[in-house]
Order: structure tokens, then sequence, then C-alpha cells
């Protein structure tokens, strides 16, 4: 690293250059990257995290074994690379030496034209030489920097749709326990400014307007505005589509609404057949493993296109397997390699609020675990193809 440059973020703490002891705490690790990443002044210049510097400015360093400098490395590394923190920053780390101590250094870049990098739903910023949460006014100063028509489409406003739109009675319920265990009802944001910090939308012209992912997980009817966003159940008895349809049904709803819907026709429609026996006993165990179902249920509702397009999900339930399909290729890093060997999102909004309701983990393993639920179960391995759609293939167990 530059000599002259590690002198000059040695010099002193500012709103570009955060300081560290240890990265013992990963919270903290994590909250200034991503302030860094924000760069609420518009600075547009790199910034520093430095490891191994008290507050002060004295260097203690960090360990001296190459192996354990090499260990810590790779677990910052891995921590700002999960799905704790997103949209994923872009970072590099180094190892400096200065006045015979031995420091790291993440530098990390400005998000390109930013959105609001957060870590576990919550954005930080740098005010001075200080971390914070960032506030409302904040948030809307780093969403001004921002074209609308750079948003991800999940998080942009739908022309046409009002507050009430939303299923507000749930809403405002929250909104009022909230309200109460603030502390401070006086200061506390009417209900449409907390909406909007909780990113369902924003005002638009002066009329406040839910976004694309607060219609589809909190609307009262989202199919008004995208007619696709449902999921055709079918169950076939035969192989193929020309046998007997046994089964049909239409969901819709809210996303939240659908997936519980999913769920449980899933559930009605398992069986379970003899397993193989064990000494005297023949222990039976489901064609296929529920878990897996729900998981790829959740997989499709959460990642398949809704802009553009008026194709509903699918799920066909045949004799010898079941196939679900989606709108919309793997999105970004998800379509590199295996499929689900790297997790992306195309609706990250969509995403966040399904994880604020627990029907979704942000964990980046859903179909890494359902192979292993398949493979575990006795199941074929799963089956993948993708051509404008996402079509999976689960066959049933021998």
């Amino acid at each position: 690293m530059d000599p002259e440059l590690l002198e000059r973020l040695l010099r002193t703490e500012d709103e570009r250059v955060e300081w560290k002891e240890s990265s013992r705490d990963a919270n903290e690790v994590f909250h200034a990257v991503c302030a860094l990443a924000n760069d609420l002044g518009a600075t547009n210049v790199p910034g520093y995290l430095l490891i191994g510097v008290t507050r002060t400015g004295d260097l203690i360093g960090v360990t001296e074994d190459p192996r354990g400098l090499d260990e810590e490395q790779r677990r910052i590394a891995d921590w700002l690379r999960s799905t704790k923190i997103l949209p994923s920053p872009s970072f590099d780390i180094a190892v400096a030496t200065c006045r015979g101590k031995t420091i790291l250094v993440v530098r990390v870049a400005p998000y390109p034209v930013p959105p609001v990098v957060e870590v576990n739903g919550v954005a930080w910023v740098r005010s001075g030489a200080t971390t914070r949460r960032a506030t409302q006014a904040d948030l809307a100063r780093l969403r001004e920097r921002r074209p609308e028509h750079l948003l991800p489409v999940d998080s942009r406003p739908v022309p046409g749709a009002g507050v009430g739109d939303l299923e507000t009675a749930r809403l405002r319920a929250e909104y009022e326990a909230a309200r109460e265990s603030n502390g401070s009802t006086e200061t506390f944001p009417d209900f449409e400014g907390w909406l909007t910090q909780l990113e369902l939308g924003r005002p638009v012209r002066g009329v406040w307007t839910p976004c694309a992912a607060a219609v589809l997980v909190h609307g009262s009817s989202p199919q008004t505005y995208f007619p696709g966003a449902v999921v055709e159940f079918a169950r076939y008895g035969g192989p193929d589509v020309s046998a007997p349809v046994v089964m049909r049904r239409t969901i819709t709803g809210s996303l939240p609404d659908q997936l519980d819907a999913v769920w449980a026709v899933l559930a009605a429609n398992l069986a379970e057949r003899p397993a193989a026996a064990e000494g005297i006993r023949e222990p039976f165990a489901p064609e296929y493993p529920l878990e897996a179902l729900r998981e790829l249920a959740r997989n499709m509702v959460q990642h398949r296109q809704f802009e553009a397009t008026h194709a509903p999900g699918r799920i066909e339930w045949y004799e010898d397997r079941i196939e679900f399909s989606n709108p919309g290729r793997p999105f970004g890093q998800a379509a590199e390699g295996e499929f689900g060997t790297h997790s992306d999102y195309r609706n990250p909004a969509v995403t966040k609020l399904l994880a604020r309701l627990g029907y979704v983990q942000r964990l980046g393993r859903g179909v890494r675990l359902v192979r292993h639920l398949l493979n575990r179960n006795g199941n074929p391995p799963l089956e993948v193809a993708t051509d404008g759609f996402t079509r999976v293939v689960v066959r049933r167990r021998p």
C-alpha cells in the first residue's frame, strides 16, 4: 500500500476513514463498511476501514502470525459477501505495515449510483467521524441520488396506486404499536412517513405512492397492477398434460397469502409410500420431501420476473414428477455456475419485505438445501432448465 496514503489515513478519522481496534465484533465491521459504501456526503472517493488502530489513533496492530492474518482477512471477506449486507459493496482488503505494526485496510468503493446499502435491513452512514443509523432525512438524501429508472423494478413507484391499495388495517396496527413503543409519539412520523421509512413507497408529485414490492407483499389486490402475479397449480392423473386434470387451482392475493396457500396445497397432495424395510419394520416415507417443495415454491414466488409479462408461476404435478416454472431466467450472479450455487436478488425489495415477515431467510442456501433434502429422501437429482423461464423438475422417489 502507498506509504503516503497510509500516513494520511492514520492522521485522523473523518467521513471516509474509520479506525477499529480489532475485527472481533462483526456488527462493527458491517456498520462501518455499510456507512462507507453509502457515502452520505457524495464524495465519490473510496472509504477506508483501518483495523488495528485505537480510537485515539495509536497503532496496536493485528496478529503477526501469517495463518492468523490470512484467516482474519478471509473471515472479513466472508462477512462482507454474505446476505447480511445488501446490496453487496465493492471492497478489497490489504495488509499494511506502519511503525512496526501490521494492520488491515479495508477499502470500500462508494456504491455506484447509490441505492441504500443496508445491514439486516438497516442503513448506516458516516457523519463526520461517527458511524450511525441513517435517519429518514439521510435516506431521502441517498435515494434522491439514484435516478428512478435505475432502481430495481420492485422499488419503483406504481403509477396510479395509492395507500388505499395496501392492507392498511394490518399496517396501521403495526404502525400504532411502533408509535407507542417509540416513547415519543409527538416526534414519531405520520402513517405515510412511517411507510416511507419502511421503503414501501414515497410521495410522487405530492401524492404518496407505494412501490411495486409494497403492492405485491402488502397489497389488498396486487393482481390489479400485476395480472401475472399468480400461481397456477394443476395436478394431472398421468405423465403429461394429455392426462386428466385431477385438481386445479389459481392462487392469487399478496405474495405471503400465495405462499401460505401454495404450501397448504402441496402438503395436501403429498402422499407417503413404503420405503426400504428396516428389519421387520416397513417404514413409509414421503414421495417428495415437503420442505424441499416449500423451498422451491418460495424461490419461485420470490425471484420471478413481474415486469413486462403477464405469465403466471406454474406448479404442475404429474404422476412421476413435479414441475415448477416462473417467468425470468436466474438473475445476476445467480446465473453463474450450477443453479443455486450463487445467490442474487432480482427483487431485492420484495425479498426484504418477505424476510421481515419471516417468509424468507436471505441465507442464499435455498436450492442447495433442496438438493440435500432430495438426496436424503431418496429422490433423483434436481433438474433445471432456463430459456426465458426457469423450470425446475423434482422426480418422485423410486
